[in-house]
């Protein structure tokens, strides 16, 4: 994988957007798995008894998971989504390349139409 490749990936995985979602997520998950795990130490507040590892790790997987999920998602430039960063871009079925500048709408290719597949170039 080329540098700027991870450079991209890195920019969307610290978008407002991803990460408000992860954000949410891990709160929403990570609270109710502690709760599951650890709910009697916790809400006794027996704070010598709390596993503060498996308490982290509890919020930080969630937060992970769908970081990565939703970076995934937005690097594969879906059409008809707005593009998150600016991106040279190739589709997978025919080779033909564009470049799509921050929110603007993915086009579909030309030649492939509502099965086109783009990536990074």
């Amino acid at each position: 994988m080329r540098i700027n490749h991870l450079k991209i990936y890195y920019e969307i995985a610290v978008s407002d957007s991803v990460m408000n979602r992860a954000l949410k997520v891990s709160f929403i998950v990570g609270t109710a798995l502690n709760l599951i795990n650890q709910g009697d130490t916790l809400i006794a507040f027996n704070v010598e008894n709390i596993n503060i590892a498996k308490l982290l790790l509890t919020y930080i997987v969630p937060y992970s998971v769908t970081t990565y999920t939703a970076t995934a998602l937005k690097v594969e430039f879906q059409i008809g989504t707005k593009a998150i960063i600016d991106a040279d871009l190739k589709c997978k079925n025919c080779g033909a390349e564009i470049h799509v500048h921050k929110n603007e709408l993915i086009p579909e290719c030309l030649k492939c139409g509502i099965h086109t597949r783009w990536r990074l170039k």
